[in-house]
């Protein structure tokens, strides 16, 4: 299992101890996805969300020291038969968009197409992911997008990716920011009607 802050929060972070900022993205919603891939700080959505966003409960509890722990429990039931391998914490209750690619994207790339593009914002710049590849999306019309490689501190992908691949809104869409990622291998294989309840402490040592 990998459970990682994304990169938006680490520094939000540094920037209250610094008292040059505030925290801006609190967790309020989890989600899970069914894709495969490793969470990493760069990642800013799930590999293949799927269901809604469930509003989840966010207290300050004692672990060691007095209030030294953020505690975080959302509950999700399945809507069908699925493997459950990614789930995430958002700042909004909104739905991540999605699309899926028309033709294959080489390493070096700075053009993607696109399907499903109406569901993207209609103004530029905004992310996508595709895999574990951010890209900020910078002009285009009509599916056919240019695009930032490896943005977000993401590494490019050097393989080919295939048509039909997933593309998913990332930051500044109605996705919102993503304050938490865990992935786990092989996937909790689920019925319709089963939950699952997730709870997540975050400790400050």
């Amino acid at each position: 299992m990998i459970t990682v802050l994304t990169n938006q929060v680490r520094n939000s972070l540094a920037a209250s101890v610094l008292g040059s900022g505030s925290l801006s993205i609190h967790p309020g919603y989890i989600q899970w996805g069914t894709g495969s891939g490793n969470a990493s700080g760069t990642d800013e959505t799930l590999f293949n969300p799927v269901q809604n966003r469930v509003a989840c409960s966010v207290n300050q509890t004692t672990t060691t020291t007095s209030g030294d722990t953020v505690l975080i429990s959302g509950t999700i039931t399945s809507t069908g038969t699925q493997s459950i391998t990614n789930v995430g914490l958002f700042n909004v209750s909104g739905s991540s968009a999605v699309g899926y690619l028309t033709s294959s994207v080489s390493p070096y790339d700075t053009i993607i197409n696109v399907s499903g593009y109406a569901n993207f914002p209609n103004t530029y710049p905004f992310d996508v992911q595709i895999l574990s590849e951010v890209m900020t999306v910078t002009t285009g019309t009509a599916g056919s997008w240019t695009v930032a490689r490896n943005t977000n501190g993401s590494s490019r992908t050097l393989n080919v990716i295939p048509s039909t691949t997933q593309v998913v809104g990332g930051n500044n869409t109605a996705n919102g920011s993503m304050f938490l990622k865990t992935s786990f291998g092989g996937g909790a294989i689920l019925n319709a009607g089963d939950a699952l309840q997730f709870k997540i402490s975050l400790q400050f040592i």
